[in-house]
């Protein structure tokens, strides 16, 4: 678990400061930060998820980062803090051109007139983890650069850092919907974001992306120049197009660029298993041939056989109003964290199912997507993979783009021929006879060994060394309370023998006589002791939770964590 370093002080006082003054004090003092905070908490009629929003504005770039990072994930928040973490905007200030040169020039290892003809000194676009300049390579390629913000890396890792710690100190105290803890949700965004700081990692995805659609001429993916490519810059070709967003409702070719929207992502999801996990408007453009492209793969999911073969029943199932098929699907594809009310669950799958027969995108609520199954899944304890969830987001994504553009389509319509088309090819007889194939290799395996685990289990039960071990979750709350039970019995009873003791000692003292008899002073010791126990017993059952071993082992541990990490 993470400490606090000494260098984090200001910013955790300053985060603390935050937190306060938009009303989430009671957060601070569950942790124990209450003490950083040098503002009185004050009242705030917007809602929590609006709150959260204006907090992690007003901590800055790296915060607005974290919260769009979290804005992906239907599994571990709800969808009223989704809906506000959309509106936050990578509306950041450019740094100067002499700082990204400065970080051009690391990264290239070379001067810039070797690399390039041209560069850009005005950047054409700003985020919170990068800035985007256009420039001409030597021989007059025109291309995109994006260029990591100087001390990016540095900062998000310290403001994960104190997550981490706040987080950690949060986790048992905090109860949370869902299946996620405050630690696991930390720890969820630290992968997702240090994998964005990466800029190798987004060009080893847009490489990926551009050899699954290298055959599709109506998919365009921009061409990254693996040479001059680093962690920390990425030199791309530039397309040249207007962003979906902008073009006119009246243009003939909004229509099919949104049919392809369509195609690309069922292929995506169900012939690649490679997918663009935030496809928003402002990511796709239309270029001037009509072709749709692709930008920005610093975000995307990928899907194994199984998944895929899951996902093919999920949209089977919505298709022809299958909820059964659907809750038992989602119920295998989870893990599970706790037991699952089956019939509630499937009840719930087949209400959110009839929004969508037979309504077009202008009936159905803002909330009619995949999210809500994601969502539902949580709330009922199964904890799918992140990959799913992604999924989900980027589907709801495409989802509100066909809303806003093509408000009288019916999404059941629009995947209805895919949806066919993945059950025939899933049914095919080739398919079908290769997975039985597999399956009697894996038949076979399992026979030839059932002779030799079956002897053995005979041998166990003969000699006695078989044994079943039953589990209840209950049993260490019950232990727990036994021991308190007994600890205190024990405490009441020794004070009672003590005090009667030492009141039957004291009382047989004369006083007249000058010395003081050893009875006496043994009647007063136990006396002494037997109020002590007596404190003793009313603390540990007024005081019993936040006395356990345990916990003062944790906090210790962190003690011990925060002045290692301050001499580091």
């Amino acid at each position: 678990m993470a400490h606090i370093d000494v260098r984090d002080l200001g910013r955790v006082r300053e985060i603390a400061g935050v937190l306060t003054r938009h009303g989430f004090g009671g957060l601070l003092q569950a942790a124990g930060w209450d003490q950083y905070a040098d503002v009185a908490e004050i009242d705030d009629d917007g809602s929590w998820a609006v709150r959260t929003r204006e907090v992690l504005v007003e901590l800055g770039p790296t915060f607005v980062k974290l919260g769009q990072t979290l804005s992906v994930r239907p599994d571990m928040v709800p969808q009223a803090l989704i809906t506000e973490l959309q509106k936050l905007q990578d509306d950041v200030p450019p740094v100067g051109w002499d700082e990204a040169q400065e970080v051009l020039l690391s990264e290239l290892g070379c001067p810039l007139d070797q690399v390039f003809e041209e560069v850009e000194e005005t950047s054409v676009a700003s985020a919170s983890i990068a800035q985007v300049h256009l420039a001409r390579l030597v021989g007059g390629e025109q291309v995109a650069i994006k260029i990591q913000r100087p001390g990016i890396q540095q900062t998000i890792r310290s403001d994960l850092h104190i997550l981490h710690s706040l987080a950690t100190l949060l986790d048992g105290r905090l109860t949370l919907p869902g299946v996620y803890t405050p630690v696991a949700i930390v720890r969820e965004l630290e992968r997702a974001i240090l994998q964005e700081l990466d800029f190798q990692q987004e060009a080893r995805n847009a490489a990926r992306f551009r050899e699954c659609f290298a055959q599709d001429d109506w998919v365009v993916v921009p061409r990254i120049h693996a040479r001059w490519t680093s962690s920390r810059l990425l030199v791309m070709e530039r397309i040249v197009g207007v962003p979906l967003s902008q073009v006119a409702d009246d243009d003939g070719r909004l229509r099919p660029t949104l049919h392809h929207l369509v195609d690309a992502t069922v292929a995506q999801i169900f012939e690649h298993g490679f997918f663009h996990a935030d496809p928003h408007p402002g990511n796709l453009l239309l270029t001037e041939d009509g072709k749709l492209a692709f930008l920005d793969f610093g975000l995307c999911g990928s899907l194994t056989a199984d998944m895929r073969d899951t996902l093919v029943t999920v949209i089977v199932s919505l298709v022809f109003q299958d909820a059964e098929t659907l809750a038992l699907c989602i119920y295998h594809a989870g893990g599970l964290e706790g037991r699952v009310d089956l019939k509630a669950f499937r009840g719930e799958i087949e209400r959110m199912m009839m929004k969508y027969h037979g309504a077009s995108l202008r009936d159905l609520s803002t909330q009619a997507s995949l999210v809500e199954f994601i969502q539902v899944a949580s709330a009922f304890q199964i904890k799918l993979v992140p990959e799913y969830a992604l999924l989900a987001r980027a589907s709801s994504i495409v989802d509100g783009i066909l809303r806003s553009r093509a408000p009288d389509s019916d999404p059941v319509e629009l995947i209805r021929p895919h949806a066919k088309r993945l059950m025939t090819e899933r049914m095919a007889p080739e398919r079908v006879s290769a997975e039985m194939m597999k399956m009697l290799v894996q038949a076979q395996g399992g026979f030839k060994q059932l002779p030799t685990q079956l002897n053995q289990l005979l041998l166990d039960i003969d000699r006695g060394q078989l044994r079943f071990i039953t589990q209840d979750p209950e049993s260490d709350l019950l232990r727990e309370e036994i021991r308190n039970a007994a600890l205190r019995m024990s405490l009441a009873l020794c004070a009672m023998a003590l005090l009667v003791s030492g009141s039957v000692l004291v009382t047989t003292w004369d006083p007249r006589p000058l010395d003081v008899p050893l009875t006496f002073v043994a009647g007063v010791i136990a006396l002494g002791v037997a109020v002590a126990m007596w404190v003793g017993l009313v603390t540990h059952i007024l005081l019993g939770n936040q006395l356990r071993p345990e916990a003062w082992r944790r906090r210790l541990a962190a003690v011990v964590r925060f002045f290692a990490g301050s001499r580091s």
